[in-house]
């Protein structure tokens, strides 16, 4: 399945999904040495984040959270791509910092879509999104 979105950051990666239906921030939902999420779900919680696509609704701030972005991009434990429903500009400064190829406003509800655990191609330069059910 293909979906549209808006471009944020561009970049072509691809990874397996990590789905959470909430904000997220670099500062505090993630540990920029390990790439482990810190997020308390279920789902997330104790998996790494390292060269997944993070799908998230937003991000939420605090102005460390591009440093933290940016140091985990110099670890190499970055997420590899994130898809949220609207970029909020703390999380938009720490894909850019971070390298972190980023899209937004996609024309399908991506929590409908996209499940944890399925293969997610991000063609954020041409706002592209391909799922790959697993």
């Amino acid at each position: 399945m293909k979906v549209k979105a808006h471009k944020v950051n561009p970049g072509k990666t691809e990874g397996e999904a990590m789905v959470h239906e909430g904000a997220f921030s670099f500062l505090g939902d993630f540990d920029l040495v390990t790439g482990d999420c810190l997020i308390r779900t279920p789902e997330l919680d104790g998996k790494n984040m390292t060269g997944k696509v993070l799908v998230c609704t937003t991000g939420r701030g605090s102005s460390r959270g591009p440093v933290s972005a940016y140091r985990a991009g110099k670890n190499g434990k970055n997420p590899a791509a994130i898809i949220c429903l609207e970029a909020e500009p703390v999380l938009v400064v720490s894909a850019i910092v971070g390298k972190v190829p980023m899209v937004d406003k996609p024309e399908k509800n991506p929590f409908e879509v996209i499940k944890t655990g399925d293969w997610v191609k991000v063609d954020a330069d041409n706002g592209i999104i391909e799922i790959t059910k697993k």
